[in-house]
């Protein structure tokens, strides 16, 4: 399987896994229904002043479900929700509309665009148990772990190529009240509410060389200042960019899978100077049992440029029993990982796990 511009545009837009269940709901309405389900079990061991503390766990790390009413595949609206945490969470909840062939636009809580290697990659694609390190980090230093905000977006596919971009508020939140948006003209303070220097923008691009080969790169200025990125001294204003490389982006899609990720990120000076962050990240993956694959994944990450990095190591196999029955090779898949930091400010540590993945 190839991972073409339309199949590109699936993920960009998150749509779900091609075992989704799909039924008519009215005249020119369908329901499409489809989730995931990860288990995981693990056992991590840190570096604490000299003592190792241990740690065993047991839990899910998603349980998400996606709701889809479409209209005539034209225009619909998206709701998921995750319960691996106990409770009923939103994840992404917005409107699209076809504005022309190969052209949509999304209103509400999505994901934005950003590299590659986050959101973008939806969770049943993963290489390894978790997303690349350096984009965990960069997420977290950015919009949030959850790579989403409230915006406005258009997509472009055009051949081979896929091209976003996003307006949005910046703050990284579905909550109204840490945004920007302001109530009905009934209320007496019209100009109220939280306050902001401004808004965000982002951009994403991505082509289909062929043979399986994919580049993009993106960008983005996020001027809200959102208190995620304070220090100490108020939120900060930011601009990001980077670039991928990818020789086979899906994981079982080729006997031998090369991906490349690098991201930069600054923050305005807010008082105290400026900080420069920057990541770096190199995976490989080989087919192995038929229907399996052993990766390697190996990273750095300076949180600041003045500073020594954060060194990351992930290692390990995964095995498709729904790609031995000649299904897809996320349906069912169970990966064992082993994940390995060498921190420069963080102790190091090593954490081993071992996850389950039933995608429908």
């Amino acid at each position: 399987m190839r991972f073409s511009a339309a199949a590109a545009l699936v993920v960009l837009l998150a749509a779900p896994p091609a075992s989704a269940q799909r039924a008519p709901l009215a005249p020119d309405f369908d329901l499409v229904v489809s989730g995931g389900i990860q288990p995981r079990v693990s056992v991590g061991v840190e570096d604490a002043e000299g003592d190792d503390e241990v740690r065993y766990g047991a839990g899910i790390r998603r349980a998400r479900l996606q709701v889809r009413v479409l209209y005539r595949d034209l225009a619909g609206v998206e709701y998921d929700v995750d319960g691996g945490a106990g409770r009923v969470q939103s994840v992404d909840l917005f409107a699209f509309v076809a504005l022309a062939e190969g052209v949509q636009a999304r209103a509400g809580y999505f994901p934005v665009a950003q590299p590659r290697g986050g959101i973008l990659t939806p969770y049943f694609l993963i290489d390894a148990v978790d997303r690349a390190v350096v984009a965990e980090r960069w997420l977290a230093g950015t919009v949030g772990g959850d790579g989403r905000d409230l915006g406005v977006d258009v997509t472009v596919a055009r051949g081979r190529t896929l091209a976003t971009l996003t307006v949005h508020n910046g703050a990284g939140t579905l909550n109204p009240a840490a945004g920007n948006v302001r109530e009905g003209i009934s209320n007496p303070d019209v100009a109220g509410g939280p306050e902001t220097s401004g808004l965000a923008v982002s951009a994403a691009a991505s082509h289909q060389v062929g043979g399986g080969v994919e580049v993009g790169a993106f960008a983005g200025l996020n001027a809200a200042g959102p208190e995620r990125t304070d220090r100490g001294a108020g939120g900060r204003s930011y601009t990001t960019g980077g670039a991928h490389l990818y020789w086979g982006a899906v994981p079982g899609n080729q006997p031998v899978r090369l991906k490349l990720d690098a991201l930069a990120l600054r923050y305005a000076d807010d008082g105290r100077g400026g900080q420069s962050a920057v990541g770096l990240s190199a995976l490989g993956a080989v087919r192995v049992l038929d229907h399996g694959e052993a990766f390697a994944r190996a990273e750095r990450f300076w949180a600041d440029t003045d500073a020594d990095a954060d060194d990351y190591l992930t290692a390990g196999l995964s095995y498709s029993p729904s790609g031995a029955l000649r299904g897809p090779y996320h349906r069912a898949r169970l990966t064992l990982a082993y994940q390995y930091r060498d921190g420069a400010v963080l102790p190091d540590a090593h954490l081993v796990i071992l996850q389950g993945q039933l995608a429908f």
